[in-house]
């Protein structure tokens, strides 16, 4: 894995180093209201818009704080419950060999090979009766 993307395919987040001072400050400080006062996605929203509007902060940079609060911890949540539902799936699968219980797709290939069967059952009994 290189050093401009991480193992999801999204780019790494940027260090506080190398993005505008006072665009990591703002960030932060609405992180911190955020959590402080509870405030909502529209309130941070129109806190950003305002500050865009008297020229504090450019329009850009408000749409990657946005980002970095708003789209980002989706994404997080969204790649933890694939994570999640594919473990769940392995442990269920594993448990039902386990107890020796057969599985959707195994009733579902049995259920095909009774199928071929009974068609082949068919056939037979057609040649013996002519």
């Amino acid at each position: 894995m290189n050093a401009s993307s991480s193992s999801n395919g999204t780019p790494p987040a940027e260090s506080s180093s190398s993005r505008n001072p006072v665009t990591a400050g703002v960030e932060s400080t609405l992180r911190a209201m955020m959590g402080l006062f509870a405030i909502s996605r529209e309130e941070v929203e129109a806190i950003v818009q305002q500050m865009v509007e008297r020229g504090e902060l450019a329009e850009k940079d408000g749409k990657r704080i946005l980002s970095h609060l708003f789209e980002r911890p989706k994404q997080g949540v969204r790649r933890i419950n694939r994570h999640v539902e594919t473990t769940v799936d392995e442990t269920m699968n594993q448990v039902l060999a386990a107890l020796n219980i057969p599985t959707r797709s195994d009733l579902q290939t049995l259920s095909e090979k009774i199928n071929e069967l009974a068609e082949k059952v068919d056939k037979l009994s057609k040649k013996v009766s002519s």
